[in-house]
């Protein structure tokens, strides 16, 4: 995952958080790009998009009907040398727009565990910012 810069974050939610967040060190990422480890959850557009884009085989439905990019080598297909190959890509997954800040899903603040990102272990304040978004 790229850094996104506070004017990056929340552009399509912008209303419902806001986007000063302290930067994180995501490009190049020290901690291996571990927030990449799962693939990432894509809505219906940007599934059509980046698999029109970049090949039926990048992205795919689960059995719950919900969208994902795929994981090879443990890391989202996307990810090619620790840096997001998609991250100018006008349909950039929103998930990964607004992690580890903003819940894409509801535009609210990000509940669950941050430390996903190793950078919010090194600095617990990072914990206490994201925490105190919500409120």
């Amino acid at each position: 995952m790229v850094f996104l810069g506070s004017a990056e974050l929340g552009t399509r939610n912008s209303d419902l958080m806001p986007t000063e967040f302290p930067a994180l060190p995501c490009f190049p990422c020290p901690h291996g790009s571990n927030c990449c480890s799962w693939g990432v959850t894509l809505s219906e557009a940007e599934a059509e998009a980046l698999g029109a884009r970049y090949g039926r085989d990048e992205v795919y439905r689960t059995r719950w009907g919900e969208w994902r990019t795929r994981v090879k080598q443990r890391r989202c297909a996307f990810l090619v040398d620790n840096g997001c190959t998609i991250h100018k890509d006008p349909h950039y997954p929103e998930v990964c727009r607004a992690f580890p800040w903003t819940d894409a899903e509801t535009g609210g603040p990000y509940e669950y565990d941050q430390t996903i990102c190793p950078e919010f272990l090194a600095h617990p304040e990072l914990v206490r910012i994201g925490k105190a978004v919500g409120k």
